[in-house]
């Protein structure tokens, strides 16, 4: 696609996003306010270079799209806000102020007329003292009222990450106040809900870059402030910057993104959804990929903490009991089924009957956590109806697991054709070596892997393990998680270029690892990895089903 195009494009995608915004401002106030259309119009030259005093923005993260899309989502909660709270609805003279914010808040990136140094990410750590001051001459120019003049950089100020939030008198009164706390809100949510947000850490990091050449990195350190080594790096931390940066943020904030869910209607808030995706889509906690049902239940809102914490314990206590039980008495498969049908009779109750127990969750509920547990919705929307019918066969042939690990191998051999890859493993960990050993092989030459042992520290399988992280490496040469010391294909004579690995959990443990070898370009992206953790999250089930199987006939 040629620059031209590639321009026209984004373009028509920010008059979409500008076209929404004013909707929003005909459906609040009756009218898109002159002012407000003057506004877009004036920031959109400043960051195409048509102000005299200004170059044209050129960082590839802090662009035009990042400021109209938190313009935009302050927009939606000020919507929101005014459903719920009509008695203290948000005023049109309000909603330009949050608009002046949210454009100008990052403004501070783009470098003065005959700065031809860098692109701008040398500001990285001062551009919102550079912003608000841009922000105030433009409104002072432009004949703004008094109050906005004052509050708008205050508000830009709320934006800063790497200071500690004071709210402490900021804003004369509740009302404006409001206004900032949405605007920072915006900000962070916009960034961390971008569809591309993981693609285009890259472009952040090339900003952060140039920000420590030109401040010195002992500098910034000296400051306080993280400094990142790659962009690799940035994208490990993202699960880390999130909890322990942004939701703590967001609370202090007063969680102002929950005006979406008004704004929205149906109890969705699309922007969560985003975040979500783009979590599970990349990266996961430190817990596991797939979180426990008790986290699910509790996430959608369908089950009080207090009742969670109640159950777990209960739980906790019947496997204690459970544990110290001979266990060994001799039992009929009748009367095996028999006791799994009457679960009340089980000393081994899951944690959702054990709610349904307490009368906590009804059955309904219990079954909406449990298939949002196994197929993540947000994930499932992003696959094609290829990947769907995929997903359906193979589930259908799982229902015949019981012929054997043959079944398995065919599954991955359906994979390899989907993913358009050259082989893929199942790996399981061994008890007795605390390694794993590759279970399930497919590709050509898979007699020379099957029962091979494989170590759970190196390699890029070792990695996922250890880190409970779904991984891809698309070039094995320059990529340090990929140990070629711990290659057991070489061995065999045969070359990994790239790899894509996710986790196998069971109830939350980590039982292994799937893995696939050499796409036929040797770029794999993140939607393989989509693809190949939903695979990996049915497969986990049915090995469960496998294990407990073996449970009843070998150990009843």
């Amino acid at each position: 696609m040629s620059p031209r195009s590639t321009k026209k494009n984004d373009n028509e995608n920010y008059q979409l996003r500008i076209d929404l915004l004013q909707d929003i401002a005909v459906a609040e106030y009756g009218q898109v306010s002159p002012r407000l259309k003057d506004l877009i119009f004036d920031v959109i030259g400043l960051y195409e270079g048509r102000w005299g005093s200004h170059e044209a923005c050129q960082t590839g993260y802090h662009n035009f799209g990042h400021a109209i899309d938190v313009a935009l989502l302050a927009a939606r909660m000020i919507g929101g806000w005014n459903q719920v709270k009509k008695e203290a609805a948000i005023t049109q003279d309000g909603f330009l102020i949050a608009m002046a914010a949210a454009l100008f808040h990052d403004s501070g990136y783009i470098k003065e007329k005959g700065d031809h140094i860098g692109s701008g990410g040398k500001y990285s750590f001062n551009h919102e003292k550079r912003s608000m001051d841009l922000a105030q001459r433009y409104l002072k120019m432009n004949s703004w009222p008094g109050e906005a003049i004052k509050i708008v950089p205050v508000i830009i100020s709320l934006t800063e990450f790497n200071d500690e939030l004071d709210l402490d008198n900021k804003f004369a009164d509740e009302a404006v106040a409001t206004l900032g706390k949405m605007v920072a809100t915006a900000d962070l949510v916009a960034q961390m809900a971008d569809v591309d947000y993981m693609k285009r850490i890259a472009f952040l990091f090339d900003e952060l870059k140039e920000a420590y050449e030109s401040e010195g990195i002992n500098n910034i350190k000296a400051r306080g402030i993280k400094v990142y080594g790659s962009a690799r790096e940035m994208v490990d931390g993202t699960m880390d910057f999130y909890e322990n940066f942004v939701l703590p943020r967001l609370a202090a904030l007063g969680r102002m993104d929950q005006y979406l869910v008004a704004f929205f209607g149906d109890g969705r808030n699309p922007y969560l959804e985003n975040i979500a995706a783009n979590l599970s889509g990349q990266l996961v906690n430190k817990r596991n990929r797939w979180r426990r049902l008790g986290d699910i239940l509790k996430g959608l809102g369908l089950v009080r903490q207090d009742h969670l914490e109640k159950a777990l314990k209960y739980q906790n206590k019947k496997q204690e009991r459970q544990d110290d039980k001979d266990g060994k008495t001799s039992r009929s498969l009748v009367e095996i089924l028999g006791q799994w049908l009457d679960a009340s009779r089980d000393s081994r109750s899951s944690l959702g009957e054990i709610l349904m127990d307490m009368n906590a969750i009804s059955p309904p509920i219990l079954r909406k956590g449990l298939i949002q547990q196994m197929l993540p919705g947000a994930m499932i929307a992003r696959l094609s109806r290829e990947e769907m019918l995929f997903l359906l066969k193979i589930s259908m042939l799982l229902q015949s697991i019981s012929r054997g690990p043959w079944l398995f191998g065919q599954i991955l051999e359906m994979t390899n054709e989907l993913l358009d890859c050259e082989r893929s493993y199942i790996l399981l960990l061994n008890p007795e070596s605390h390694g794993m050993f590759i279970a399930i092989p497919t590709g050509p030459g898979k007699e020379n892997f099957n029962g091979r042992a494989v170590p759970t520290d190196k390699g890029l399988a070792g990695w996922v393990f250890s880190h409970g992280r779904p991984a891809m490496v698309n070039n094995t040469s320059v990529d340090e998680r990929y140990d070629p010391g711990a290659d057991w294909a070489k061995e065999c004579g045969y070359e990994a270029r790239s790899l894509l690995a996710v986790p196998l959990h069971i109830n939350g443990e980590m039982v292994g690892v799937m893995e696939i070898i050499n796409k036929s370009d040797d770029n794999f992206v993140e939607h393989d990895m989509d693809v190949l953790t939903l695979l990996a999250n049915v497969i986990a089930v049915s090995l469960d089903n496998v294990f407990r199987l073996q449970e009843l006939y070998l150990n009843p």
